[in-house]
């Protein structure tokens, strides 16, 4: 029967371990050795609480007919430990009376072990065979780096050691539990039908297929069930088998994973999102003090002291879970809840913050309690920044809210369009950035290089409306080697008048969202050549935001005559159109005016 556990190195110390041939030898760097060694001291210098201990990464065993343990993943870490604790062996007799450590027998490199027992007395780096070199390079490491730091760090040799192994076992509530600040390992023992069966996970480890993350090592903890008889277990996995691949697989969607998460994360496994939701529920609940932002398996940690201290069954946690799962597809699959609080999550806020308004909350009323919660951090921010009306927001000071507020108009317009989902997958990996709707102007362009490609622009516009004047103008300055600074400036500032009204350039009616790489094509240039490459693009499948599309169509505008200029009527039915669409978001206008 599989068994996952927690474990003090003092219940390493007696058994015996054996290398089988599928693996490696030692081949641990100075980098590595030392990065261990630099992590168990600075656990050690912490302020921790009673308790809080330090865990390494997992061993993976499965035991054998002689009572030895074949390591399947763990031989660098047993031995890198097993070569300090040599180094620290005068220290482990007079104080902890332990003669020997743990033995590590190797199939196919027997005079390893021999080497390892006598590395003490070997002065050299010893290069008769690979792993000869690597061992004896390590334990140099090890000593060097301890005379060092004896010096520098004012390290001890004495709390080092009992760092690494020294454990208190006392009763609570009936259970035995260790509170020393000590190092423990996962202790993961696999059960095996063959030799083949222990190989085929070592591969399967080493070849990242099933990486021991915390969602792997929890799995196996819900998987284990030692009660049932073996018809019933078959029974149970296949069942949680099929509900585990089912969650993953959803989360796995990336409009699903978008419209829950600000950002991709590297876990291979989504469902640990999950999983991490209920560790950050229940850290105060358990008996173990875990430094969340160190330990890579702090979520982990707290399943294994939940279940095993019997404060959530394994039943109950599982249900737990999926009611987790439930409640984020329940919102994704309803219009209103998918846009509001997509948008909530983009703009910062916490999903289990959310979930638990919506644990508070009628159905009737969780919608409103959302729009609430916007229109606060909305307003939360106007405050802050002293504005009474979103056309004071300007692009240099209030860039982020100006973006939050056009990500909201977008994700309003998608959800009142009823026929789509807003593309939080998209907001993310494009990177949407603001845009001048009309450009700033052509004082951003430095060099030869960005002028010429943006007056090459410019020739292809007036070539196509037959506007010679401009267009000569322009021929001029291109025949030039160097462009003369003036001169350039002198035509820009007479084209981006002719094509817009004198406006505030920065201000939040001549803003608009789109993705970063689409926005480097649109360049520092007037509305029609703007106007032009959006429809370009869309042609050619970029995704271009709703409301960018609408404005640079027009669509807000009314009575449009013409489409070359980005007027002050043109601005002013966007910004309507913004205050419309957000009207229940945004600060009321007259009570703010009031209040000031």
């Amino acid at each position: 029967m599989d068994k996952l556990e927690l474990i003090p190195i003092e219940n390493l110390l007696e058994k015996d371990f054996f290398i089988p041939s599928y693996q490696r030898g030692y081949r641990w760097k100075e980098r590595q050795v030392i990065d261990l060694l630099e992590d168990i001291l600075e656990f050690q210098k912490k302020e921790k609480e009673k308790g809080e201990f330090y865990c390494l990464q997992p061993i993976v065993v499965t035991k054998k007919e002689n009572d030895s343990w074949e390591v399947i993943d763990g031989q660098q870490r047993l031995t890198t430990l097993y070569l300090i604790l040599t180094y620290l062996d005068s220290i482990l007799k007079e104080d902890y009376f332990i003669e020997k450590v743990y033995s590590i027998n190797y199939e196919t490199r027997q005079n390893s072990w021999e080497f390892l027992k006598k590395i003490k007395s070997n002065e050299e780096i010893n290069k008769v065979n690979p792993d000869f070199f690597h061992i004896s390079e390590a334990y140099n490491t090890i000593k060097v780096w301890f005379e060092s730091n004896i010096k520098e760090k004012k390290l001890t040799k004495r709390k080092f050691l009992e760092t690494l192994i020294h454990t208190d076992i006392v009763e609570i509530d009936g259970i035995n539990k260790d509170v020393a600040n000590n190092v423990r390992f996962i202790w993961y023992n696999v059960q095996t039908q063959s030799e083949n069966d222990a190989k085929n996970i070592f591969t399967r480890i080493n070849m990242g297929k099933i990486p021991l993350t915390n969602a792997e090592l929890i799995k196996a903890l819900f998987f284990i069930n030692s009660s049932q008889t073996d018809k019933e277990r078959e029974k149970h996995q296949q069942k949680l088998a099929y509900e585990w691949d089912n969650i993953e697989n959803i989360l796995q969607n990336k409009s699903f994973w978008f419209f829950i998460n600000k950002s991709n994360k590297t876990k291979p496994t989504k469902i640990e999102f999950i999983f991490d939701l209920i560790a950050n529920k229940y850290q105060n609940k358990v008996s173990i003090k875990i430094n969340k932002s160190i330990d890579k398996y702090y979520t982990f940690y707290i399943f294994n002291n939940l279940i095993n201290n019997e404060i959530k069954t394994k039943d109950k946690l599982w249900e737990e879970i999926k009611t987790y799962f439930r409640t984020f597809e329940e919102w994704y699959n309803n219009n209103e809840y998918y846009h509001l609080i997509g948008y909530l999550i983009h703009v910062g806020k916490d999903v289990e913050e959310i979930k638990k308004m919506s644990n508070n909350s009628s159905k009737s009323d969780f919608k409103n309690e959302l729009i609430k919660l916007i229109n606060n951090d909305i307003k939360k921010d106007f405050d802050k920044k002293q504005i009474e009306e979103i056309i004071e927001l300007a692009y240099q000071d209030h860039g982020n809210l100006i973006s939050e507020i056009l990500l909201l108009f977008n994700v309003i317009s998608t959800m009142n369009s009823k026929y789509s989902k807003f593309p939080f997958e998209r907001f993310i990996e494009e990177r949407w950035s603001l845009e001048h709707i009309h450009a700033q102007n052509s004082e951003d362009l430095k060099t030869d290089k960005q002028r010429k490609l943006l007056l090459e622009e410019q020739k292809v516009f007036f070539q196509n409306i037959n506007k010679k004047k401009v267009l000569n103008e322009i021929n001029d300055i291109l025949e030039n080697d160097d462009i003369e600074h003036d001169e350039f400036v002198s035509l820009q500032e007479k084209i981006f008048k002719e094509y817009s009204d004198d406006i505030n350039i920065h201000s939040i009616d001549n803003m608009a969202l789109l993705s970063t790489e689409d926005n480097s094509v649109l360049n520092n240039n007037i509305f029609p050549i703007k106007r032009d490459k959006i429809i370009e693009l869309d042609e050619k499948g970029s995704f271009i935001p709703i409301c960018t599309k609408n404005v640079f169509l027009k669509y807000y505008s009314k009575d449009v005559t013409q489409n070359s200029e980005w007027t002050k009527k043109d601005r002013e039915a966007y910004l309507k159109e913004i205050k419309t669409k957000l009207n229940e978001f945004l600060p009321d206008d007259d009570e703010r005016t009031n209040e000031n």
